[in-house]
């Protein structure tokens, strides 16, 4: 990394550490963007360069990397089914967009993801989804194809959801990545049953 985008990734930390700190301290409707400058040491502008509004400072949709999803999509491993195939990809894809929280964040993201911020989550999830539905069905799909392949994308992006969830209630201590494997067992056993 040259000196400038070092320079960068350490500025863009800085405002998603100071963002989060307040964000737990203050919650998301009590913490100004002028807050969040003043705490990570940079200017209001300088701020909006990095994230056009607060709420991107969470959920922007340009850390979705939808060539990087498309490209990994297509690639299937041996004897991987579709599910697996789509949660590989999700759990590799979280975890590089969500890469600039900490660990320490991660309960307050997840608070504001499903509270103040569903809205956003909604969105980025659709976003998500579209992506898949696009790798796995071409454009001259049936209908039932692409009913197919919509369904199977959204049980994908809420299961890596739930297991997000499972695994931030049980104090975050199990591998992130076995908790979506588990949630990929559901979806591939399915519901039929009853409980």
């Amino acid at each position: 990394m040259s000196l400038r985008q070092r320079k960068r990734v350490a500025t863009e930390q800085a405002i998603v550490d100071a963002a989060m700190t307040l964000f737990a301290r203050d919650g998301y409707a009590g913490t100004t963007v002028d807050d969040i400058a003043s705490a990570a040491g940079v200017g209001r502008r300088t701020l909006f360069r990095y994230f056009p509004t607060k709420e991107d400072i969470l959920l922007d949709p340009r850390r979705l990397d939808r060539q990087g999803m498309l490209s990994a999509l297509r690639e299937r491993r041996a004897g991987e089914d579709d599910v697996t195939r789509v949660l590989r990809v999700l759990a590799t894809m979280r975890a590089r967009a969500f890469a600039v929280f900490r660990p320490a964040h991660q309960r307050v993201l997840h608070r504001l993801s499903h509270g103040e911020l569903a809205g956003r989550s909604l969105i980025l999830m659709q976003l998500a989804r579209d992506v898949i539905v696009e790798s796995l069905v071409g454009k001259r799909a049936s209908r039932d194809e692409r009913l197919r392949a919509r369904v199977l994308a959204m049980a994908c992006v809420v299961a890596v959801d739930a297991a997000i969830t499972a695994w931030i209630e049980a104090g975050m201590s199990d591998d992130l990545e076995k908790v979506i494997t588990q949630a990929g067992r559901h979806l591939r056993e399915g519901f039929a049953r009853s409980a």
